[in-house]
């Protein structure tokens, strides 16, 4: 079942808990009956098509893992899977409730009951790729425009197809939601399904196969498929929108391509790429604006270099419009910033700090020249996401720049022996397991499990359920496991924000402002003194930056968001790892026992960026065509080396410390990487000299030769 269904459930068994407790065998038969009347007459009164569905829908099997104990306390056997067939048309309440079977839990009961409550109100809706789906659900995929879409694996020797799936909409299926049924989503993967690897010249062959699938189409039955375009996380994940033109309309590729905006002489192509995939960023729809309603000003610059950019993909949003997005979008209160998409515009918009911008009350966003990538005449800003305040964990990379910068190998055991116990003491009681519920899902609460684990430990104040056994298992086996291969570590004293410019230029050089709000525990406080500011990757020494966070009266609108300041010679952003303010998200913390005392200095990216951005001007300044574009997406899977450079360094790291003359090279050959999608700039080819012998044991790299690694990372591993 859905985690949507699975809190009808709960919400069914709350309500008719105390029915379900019978006094006496007698009345509780009494009751039994009248319900089962209850649910004929209902019945008659519904659509025989829709009762005939929900009755084909009731049975189906499950293969779930024991519970971990019986409804008696017994230990059960653990070591084979069961498969649980449950047919709701036949079930008796009487006889779930005083079932004596101690492989079923008294929640699984429960849940059975709930489950067999929404049938007999008609609340289940037929089954979709094998999930039960409530007719609140279904009003819900509506109301968060959600959408069906078709997916596709090919690998070198098969083609999987799956679907259709529930995926949240982008403008572009959003704008032909006739036509989702045509969309497809096409990944070309290896043969276990991961991104391919280890490519050499013997591959050519392959790449020439994928080549004609994206150039020619593909055909799946009776329909032609044809190359659309790919936004740049489908890119890195080597996937792309196909698309069928029916003959009963006249949309097609080149039909949906032109509504998205015009992409001419825009180079290189793999700019031109990256464009096209703009549109295809998942958002939910915000409201239309006119002409009158939005205007573009200035971005700022530094006085010393003209061509840095202070304001680099960030606007502002009158504050009044804001509160009308929320209230839209069902938010609980106002974010500080939004991220957005409108009419060839992409960046950040932050919340107006004067109640009027530009002094005129019927301006509702500014947009700056740094946000707008193309011409489009689609003027709805949609929004990709919003400032929220987000839970900071360290990892690998993070670990080894602050153990570069002197923090002690005690600090980091500290904290990871903080989180064990932690995970270790869910187990205890009740409160507990919420307490640490809430710890490790900050603002929101987790998934749907996570929410339905503390929403059922807050009422029934009871762990010891079996289902709620085998949840709480599972997620201290996954944070474990998270914890012992990515070094995923909780910082309590830390988030992760989305950053923006101080528009009241009142911040100095080397001063941020962050104000957090945490709903979930209803505290609100401005952080002051020495903070650690990085971004995700992080591989060059400089990428992990001492701040001082400090108050300002001026800015106490924002809220968890980080406030840069516009002074100095060159964006405080950039020297974190090349960021920006077109949506970056930031690693802050302000632990004592995480800050260093001097920065090292910072790599130069906007260098490289420049240097990057003459390069590919220099090519032809021809019409791209979508062939050009189709030939840029191949080139690039056989030059992603993106994943390769990170484990080098990784394992260069731990060796010989990330300030390393080859770790230093392997951090820059990253930085283009990364930047590959969008410059087309090749990052230069791994040579010999940059791969390491061997590999720490932390990796756990079994094809490789290995060393045990002493680092913080090996120790931390080996803990």
């Amino acid at each position: 079942m859905s985690s949507n269904t699975l809190a009808a459930c709960v919400d069914k068994i709350i309500e008719f808990a105390p029915r379900w407790q019978p006094t006496s065998e007698k009345s509780n038969d009494e009751d039994w009956n009248d319900e089962e009347e209850e649910e004929e007459e209902d019945g008659d009164k519904e659509d025989d098509k829709e009762k005939r569905a929900n009755d084909e829908s009731t049975i189906r099997t499950y293969h779930v893992l024991p519970p971990l104990y019986s409804a008696t306390g017994k230990p059960l056997n653990t070591a084979t899977s069961t498969s649980v067939t449950i047919d709701l048309s036949r079930i008796k309440l009487k006889d779930l409730y005083h079932s004596n079977n101690d492989r079923i839990g008294s929640l699984s009961r429960l849940l059975c009951l709930g489950l067999f409550e929404l049938r007999r109100k008609h609340q289940l809706n037929q089954t979709i790729s094998g999930i039960y789906l409530t007719k609140q659900e279904m009003r819900a995929f509506k109301s968060k425009e959600i959408f069906s879409i078709r997916k596709v694996f090919i690998t070198p020797s098969t083609i999987q197809y799956e679907g259709p799936h529930f995926e949240e909409a982008c403008a572009v299926i959003r704008y032909f939601s006739k036509f989702q049924d045509c969309f497809l989503r096409v990944s070309f993967r290896d043969e276990d399904y991961r991104k391919l690897k280890d490519i050499n010249n013997s591959m050519d062959i392959l790449f020439k196969h994928i080549k004609s699938l994206i150039t020619d189409g593909l055909n799946i039955c009776d329909r032609k498929y044809k190359f659309l375009a790919f936004s740049t996380s489908q890119l890195r994940e080597h996937s792309c929108w196909m698309f069928h033109q029916q003959h009963t309309n006249n949309i097609s590729c080149e039909t949906i391509r032109e509504w998205m905006g015009d992409f001419q002489n825009i180079h290189p192509v793999a700019k031109m790429a990256a464009r096209l995939g703009q549109s295809f960023s998942t958002t939910i729809k915000g409201k239309e604006l006119s002409k009158e309603s939005y205007i573009e000003i200035d971005d700022v610059t530094s006085p010393i270099d003209r061509k840095v950019l202070y304001t680099d993909g960030i606007g502002i949003i009158a504050s009044w419009f804001a509160d009308e997005l929320s209230k839209q979008m069902n938010f609980d209160s106002t974010p500080s910033a939004f991220q957005i998409r409108f009419a060839g515009y992409k960046g950040m918009v932050c919340v107006s700090l004067e109640d009027k911008i530009a002094n005129d009350s019927k301006i509702r966003v500014a947009f700056r020249p740094s946000m707008k990538k193309f011409d489009s005449d689609n003027c709805s800003i949609d929004i990709v996401r919003s400032s929220d305040f987000s839970l900071s964990y360290l990892n690998r990379q993070i670990i080894l720049l602050l153990s570069s910068r002197h923090i002690s190998d005690s600090v980091f055991h500290h904290f990871q022996d903080e989180m064990l116990e932690k995970l270790m003491s869910i187990n205890t009681n009740a409160e507990r397991a919420i307490e640490t519920l809430w710890k490790f899902n900050g603002n929101t609460g987790g998934n749907g499990t996570h929410k339905m684990m503390i929403e059922y430990l807050s009422r029934f104040q009871l762990n010891t359920e079996p289902f709620v056994q085998q949840l709480l298992f599972h997620f201290q086996a996954f944070q474990l496991k998270q914890l012992r291969t990515k070094a995923r570590i909780l910082i309590e004293n830390g988030c992760v924000l989305l950053g923006v410019t101080d528009e009241s230029r009142t911040l100095k050089r080397e001063q941020v402002f962050i104000q957090i709000h945490r709903s979930d525990i209803n505290e609100t406080k401005i952080i002051q003194g020495p903070v650690i500011v990085t971004r995700n990757p992080c591989l060059h020494p400089g990428d992990i930056r001492r701040y001082e966070a400090v108050d300002n009266l001026q800015l106490h609108k924002l809220k968890n968001v980080i406030v840069f300041p516009m002074d100095g010679p060159r964006s405080m952003t950039a020297e974190l790892a090349g960021g920006d303010l077109d949506g970056d998200t930031f690693w802050i913390s302000w632990d004592s026992r995480l800050i260093f005392t001097k920065n090292y200095t910072a790599f130069c990216y906007s260098d490289q960026a420049r240097q990057a951005n003459e390069s590919t001007s220099n090519t032809s300044k021809q019409s791209y065509t979508i062939a050009d574009v189709c030939r840029f997406f191949v080139e690039y899977m056989k030059a992603d080396n993106l994943g390769i450079i990170a484990t080098w360094h990784l394992a260069l790291a731990d060796l010989y410390g990330v300030e390393y003359e080859e770790c230093m090279r392997l951090a820059a050959m990253h930085s283009i990487a990364v930047d590959f999608v969008k410059t087309g700039n090749r990052p230069p080819s791994l040579t010999k000299d940059l791969q390491p012998n061997t590999y720490p044991h932390f990796m756990e790299k079994k094809d490789k030769p290995y060393h045990v690694s002493t680092s913080i990372l090996g120790q931390l591993y080996d803990e």
